[in-house]
C-alpha cells in the first residue's frame, strides 16, 4: 500500500507541475492577438507588447490598420447623403475634411504596408497563412473604394476637372483587390488554415464584404455617369456592380448562418473580441443600399440605352427591366434591413451586458463599430429617399450623428471604454484619438502571425537593431 501511495502521489505532483506550467503559458498571452508567446520570446522586440522605433512598427504593421480608413471614409459618404439641402454646404465641408484625412491615412498605411513585405517578405506568407490577420486583407479595397466614392462626389460637388475619371480608376483597382479577396482568402482557409466553430469570429465576413461595397459604389458612380451623359461607361459599371453585390451579399449570408451556429452551440465571443458583434450589420447594410441604389439607376439608364441601339433586339428588352429590379431591390433591401436590426439588437446587448460585468480595453477591434453602423446608415438613407419618409429620414440623420460623434471616456489604448457614463466626452468616432495614442506610444502594432516564424529568424530581424532603452537583448 505505501509504495502505490508514494506513485500516486509522485503522479498527482508532476500533474500540478504540468497544469502550473500551463497556466503560467496562458498568463503570458499579449496584445498580439492571444497568441501565447514562450518565456524565451517575450521580451523580444518583435513579440513585446509595445513596438519601439519605426523599423519594429513597420515589421508589426498589419493590414488591420486599414479598418481606420473604413471607418473614417464612411463618414464622408454619411455627410454627403444627409436629407436636408439647407444644411448640406456646411456638413459636406467636413465630409471633404475626412475624405481628406482618408487619403492620407490610406497612403501612410500603404506605403508602410509596402515597405514591410519588400524588407520582410516572410513577413507576408506568415500573415496570409494566419488564421486571423489575413481576413483583414478585405479591409485594404474596402478603404480605398471609400476614398474613390469621396473623390467622385466631393469632386463633381466642387466642380473639380476630372475627380469623376480619378475615382472611377480607383474603383476599377479596388474592384481587382475585392476580388482577389473574396477568392484568394477563402482559398487558403480552405487549404492552408485550420479553424474550429469556437474559434469563429465575424471577422470571416471582411475578405467577402468588399465585393458589395464595390456594388454599393459602383451604383454611385453610374449615377454619375449618367448625369455626365455617360451612358455606355455607366451601363458598363452598372453589370459589373449587379455581380460583385451578388457575390459577396450570398456568401455573407452564408457564413452568418456558420456565425449564428457558432454563438448558438458556444455563446458570446471572448471579451477582446466581443465588438465583432457589430460586423454582420455591414454586409446587410451595404446590400441593401446597393441594390436599390442600382435599382433607381436601372430605371434611368436602361431605356436610354435602348435608345442608342434600336437595331439591338436584346437591348430593347431591357426597358422592362427596369421597375422590376427596383422593385426586387425594395424587397430585398427591406429583408436585410430588418435583419440588419435584429444583428445590431445582439451587438448592443453583447456588449452592453459584456460592460456591465468587467470593463473592455481598447484595441483596433473597435473600428468594428464605425463601418457596419454606417453601412446600415446608408441603406436607411436609401429607404428615406425611395418612401420619401420623415421616419426613415430622421432616423438616418440621428444614425449619421451616432456614427461621426460616439461618446468615450479616456483616450489612451488600454483604458476602459464604456457606452453608458455621465462624465462622457463627446468625439467623433470614439475610436480614433485612442488609435492615435496607441499609435504614438506603440501599444496598438499587434502582429501575431510573427509568432508563427522561427525564433532563429526572429532573433536575426532583432539582431539588426539595437535593443530598445532600458531592456537587454535578446
Amino acid at each position: 500500500m505505501t509504495p502505490t501511495s508514494a506513485v500516486t502521489t509522485k503522479e498527482n505532483a508532476g500533474q500540478d507541475q504540468a497544469s502550473n506550467a500551463s497556466t503560467a503559458i496562458d498568463e503570458q498571452k499579449t496584445n498580439l492577438g492571444g497568441a501565447p508567446v514562450v518565456p524565451s520570446l517575450s521580451a523580444h522586440p518583435l513579440l513585446s507588447p509595445r513596438a519601439r522605433g519605426l523599423k519594429i512598427r513597420i515589421m508589426r504593421f498589419t493590414p488591420s490598420w486599414f479598418s481606420v480608413t473604413m471607418g473614417t471614409g464612411i463618414v464622408n459618404t454619411l455627410l454627403f447623403d444627409l436629407p436636408w439641402d439647407e444644411t448640406h454646404a456646411a456638413f459636406r465641408a467636413i465630409g471633404a475634411a475626412f475624405l481628406l484625412l482618408d487619403i492620407v491615412l490610406w497612403v501612410t498605411f500603404a506605403f508602410l504596408t509596402v515597405a514591410r513585405y519588400i524588407l520582410y517578405p516572410r513577413f507576408f506568407v506568415a500573415m496570409v497563412t494566419h488564421e486571423t490577420h489575413s481576413l483583414f486583407l478585405g479591409t485594404i479595397p474596402m478603404g480605398l473604394v471609400t476614398i474613390a466614392s469621396g473623390i467622385a462626389r466631393t469632386g463633381t460637388e466642387y466642380g473639380i476637372a476630372h475627380s469623376l475619371n480619378i475615382g472611377i480608376v480607383l474603383w476599377w483597382i479596388a474592384n481587382v483587390m475585392s476580388v482577389a479577396t473574396a477568392f484568394g482568402v477563402p482559398w487558403v482557409m480552405f487549404t492552408k488554415q485550420k479553424h474550429a466553430t469556437e474559434t469563429l469570429t465575424a471577422a470571416w465576413l471582411l475578405p467577402v464584404v468588399p465585393t458589395i461595397t464595390q456594388g454599393a459604389v459602383g451604383s454611385s458612380l453610374c449615377r454619375l455617369l449618367w448625369e455626365d451623359n455617360r451612358l455606355d461607361y455607366a451601363f458598363t459599371i452598372w453589370i459589373i456592380s449587379y455581380i460583385m453585390t451578388g457575390i459577396g451579399t450570398l456568401l455573407a449570408m452564408g457564413l452568418l448562418v456558420l456565425y449564428l451556429q457558432r454563438l448558438v452551440l458556444h455563446r458570446l465571443p471572448p471579451r477582446e473580441v466581443i465588438i465583432s458583434t457589430f460586423l454582420p450589420l455591414g454586409p446587410c447594410g451595404q446590400a441593401g443600399f446597393a441594390l436599390i441604389e442600382l435599382g433607381r439607376d436601372a430605371i434611368d439608364i436602361l431605356p436610354q440605352i435602348a435608345r442608342m441601339y434600336p437595331d439591338r433586339e436584346g437591348l430593347q428588352q431591357l426597358t422592362l427591366v427596369g421597375a422590376p429590379l427596383l422593385g426586387a431591390g425594395l424587397l430585398t433591401a427591406l429583408v436585410l434591413w430588418g435583419l440588419g436590426v435584429w444583428w445590431a439588437f445582439n451587438a448592443f446587448a453583447s456588449v452592453g451586458i459584456d460592460l456591465f460585468k468587467r470593463r473592455i480595453a481598447f484595441n483596433m477591434g473597435f473600428w468594428g463599430l464605425t463601418f457596419p453602423l454606417g453601412s446600415m446608415t446608408l441603406a436607411t438613407f436609401s429607404l428615406a429617399r425611395l418612401f420619401d419618409s420623415g421616419f426613415f429620414t430622421v432616423l438616418s440623420a440621428i444614425m449619421t450623428f451616432a456614427v461621426t460623434c460616439f461618446l468615450q471616456r479616456g483616450n489612451a489604448p488600454g483604458s476602459t471604454v464604456t457606452l453608458i457614463d455621465p462624465n462622457l466626452d463627446a468625439r467623433w468616432i470614439f475610436v480614433f484619438i485612442p488609435t492615435l495614442f496607441g499609435a504614438c506610444r506603440g501599444t496598438l502594432f499587434s502582429a501575431p502571425c510573427l509568432t508563427t516564424l522561427p525564433s532563429e529568424m526572429l532573433e536575426k530581424y532583432a539582431a539588426r537593431r539595437p535593443p530598445p532603452a532600458g531592456s537587454s537583448k535578446v
